[in-house]
């Protein structure tokens, strides 16, 4: 075979595989689902009880040890505040 000929049987084979591989044919209505907007937090990582009642109000979610743990693993802002545990004395 000559390179025109597979160029061109290479071509229509891609034009094969977008007609019939669409996801909807022509005449079917796909539905469209509308875009979530992002939760509109305006709380710094350093506002813990604030993260605390927004994430309640928005999941019922009561477990507060579960939460701490979660939210000072993402935001380790204890070690800027001078909370680290102090040198041992010798």
């Amino acid at each position: 075979m000559s390179r025109l000929q597979v160029l061109l049987l290479s071509c229509l084979w891609v034009v094969c595989l977008t007609y019939f591989g669409s996801a909807a044919p022509t005449g079917e209505r796909v539905e469209v689902r509308e875009k979530r907007s992002m939760p509109n937090w305006s709380m710094s990582s350093e506002d813990f009880f604030g993260w605390v009642e927004e994430l309640r109000g928005l999941a019922g979610y009561d477990h507060i040890d579960e939460l701490a743990k979660v939210f000072w693993a993402h935001f380790p802002s204890a070690t800027r505040l001078g909370y680290e545990e102090p040198d041992p004395e010798e």
